[in-house]
């Protein structure tokens, strides 16, 4: 069993990263930079692989001890990148090692992962562990990468989720997160339109809202007598701290990123300024149809209309020139890998080890359904990889790392079960 799921694993891998470096190498011919992106890419596959055979046999046990050493190095990386790190298209994320540029968020969320797991383990503190994610969260975010960022609440989440703790609390985050985007998405479009929540025509709205559910509670509580009003105030809590997140966090977005959010509820509102990469994205798609246009031959990849073609968007260029079922074929074999690291953890006898597969999952599983989501058009664009395929030579050898990591689980789930 465990020889069938390295087999697996390692054929997804070497497909995706195969397929990587070909489609880098397509999206780039008509560039200036065509020879260096995929000489690039090459690189990092190969080497990406060679440390995944390395992990694989480094106990990741190791690995959870060093965690805090390992945690501490990536804060101060992030604070580092801040700090003296390069900017690019006007974001502070990567720090310049004279051939290349390392991104320091994608050694990040290994280390989350694994002191995360090591946390809820030995301690199964959920605030320690939330103020360890959040300070990362937070660094990532003044870059501004709020893409990568966002990737470490699913993880955050679904590592508690497999834990030992008790999670009945988080039941409150769903209306927690319902409202909060809610409003984020409400006042992003009302900046835009020279207009907030704060106005006092839009202040009427949490207003009413209070009041409605006090009635409403007043009506139930004389059928449920044994109900307390501190359900009540503990609602209205609710309600106003998920308003008044979702108003700050609008705040804290950038102007580009508010349109970015206000074109994917109103696309037709500007197709040539914010809405331009979705539109451009759902062409590319579209034209594909069943077959694709063939490799090389996609108009709006090889043309230009396609942004950021071989990185976030390069998804929409399989789809261009490899059609509907290239496309299919990708997600099938991304789906395949993220099936065997699912059967590596419900096989797994080890807690900690549980965990950490479960955090590379989300890892993978977030980003694939965050990049595929923008591209057709269902999410907001966000700056996201695509594992395995888009460019970017740290996000390749990061994601061989942790399925390196995810190996030498499965090796020693079957040396312990002997």
């Amino acid at each position: 069993m465990r020889k069938k799921i390295d087999t697996i694993i390692l054929a997804c891998v070497l497909l995706l990263g195969a397929w990587s470096v070909v489609m880098v190498i397509s999206t780039t011919l008509n560039t200036s930079a065509y020879s260096n992106l995929y000489i690039k890419q090459l690189v990092a596959f190969v080497a990406g692989f060679f440390l995944l055979l390395f992990f694989r046999k480094f106990s990741y046990k190791i690995l959870e001890e060093l965690s805090p050493l390992i945690y501490m190095l990536s804060v101060i990386l992030l604070v580092a990148v801040l700090v003296i790190g390069t900017e690019i298209h006007g974001g502070r994320r990567w720090l310049s090692l004279g051939f290349f540029y390392f991104q320091p968020v994608e050694f990040a969320k290994i280390s989350v992962v694994l002191l995360l797991a090591r946390i809820l383990k030995r301690r199964g503190n959920v605030f320690l562990g939330a103020v360890a994610v959040g300070a990362v969260v937070l660094l990532v975010l003044v870059q501004p990468d709020a893409g990568s960022a966002l990737i470490f609440i699913p993880v955050f989440v679904l590592m508690l989720a497999v834990s030992h703790v008790n999670t009945n609390w988080m039941l409150f985050f769903i209306p927690f997160v319902m409202l909060t985007s809610g409003t984020l998405f409400l006042e992003s479009y009302l900046n835009v339109k020279s207009l907030t929540l704060l106005s006092y025509k839009f202040a009427l709205i949490p207003v009413l809202m209070t009041i409605f559910i006090y009635i409403t509670f007043r009506e139930i509580k004389k059928i449920k007598r044994y109900l307390k009003y501190g359900y009540l105030v503990g609602v209205i809590l609710l309600l106003w701290i998920s308003l008044s997140s979702g108003i700050g966090g609008a705040k804290c977005l950038r102007t580009y990123q508010k349109k970015r959010i206000v074109s994917f509820m109103v696309p037709e509102l500007d197709p040539l300024g914010a809405g331009y990469n979705t539109r451009q994205s759902l062409l590319a798609v579209g034209s594909g149809r069943i077959l694709g246009k063939g490799l090389f031959h996609g108009t709006q990849t090889q043309l230009g209309f396609l942004p950021v073609k071989h990185n976030d968007f390069i998804f929409a260029s399989v789809s261009e020139e490899m059609g509907f079922i290239g496309a299919v074929i990708m997600m099938i074999i991304i789906t395949v890998l993220l099936w065997q690291i699912i059967n590596v953890m419900e096989r797994s006898e080890d807690y900690g080890s549980r965990l950490i597969s479960c955090g590379v999952f989300a890892i993978l599983f977030s980003q694939a359904i965050l990049n595929i989501g923008v591209v057709l058009g269902l999410l907001p664009v966000i700056g996201i990889q695509l594992p395995l395929v888009s460019y970017g030579g740290t996000g390749m050898v990061s994601v061989m790392v942790m399925v390196g990591i995810i190996l030498n689980i499965n090796r020693r789930t079957e040396i312990i079960g002997r």
